[in-house]
């Protein structure tokens, strides 16, 4: 018989696998996974995000964390052009 494993959803419906998983699969924070519906149960795979999936969230993260601290364009151009001036 194989190894078996207990994970408790929570409430959100977010599942936490066990760590010895998580390290046996190499999941990080953030790792997408595929699931498979298969007969009583659930087959799980790491899915391969693009670079531009990749992207386009680091992007949104970029953005919100900017609208947080209130940072506008021009400080980013102004921050663009001290970085120039420092080579």
């Amino acid at each position: 018989m194989s190894e078996q494993y207990v994970a408790k959803l929570s409430g959100k419906g977010q599942l936490t696998l066990p760590k010895k998983l998580r390290e046996e699969y190499d999941l990080k924070e953030g790792d997408y996974l595929l699931l498979f519906p298969q007969g009583q149960g659930l087959r799980l795979e790491k899915a391969a995000i693009s670079p531009l999936v990749r992207f386009r969230e680091m992007a949104a993260e970029t953005e919100r964390r900017f609208d947080e601290e209130k940072i506008g364009p021009e400080a980013v151009e102004e921050a663009v052009r001290w970085a120039r001036r420092q080579k």
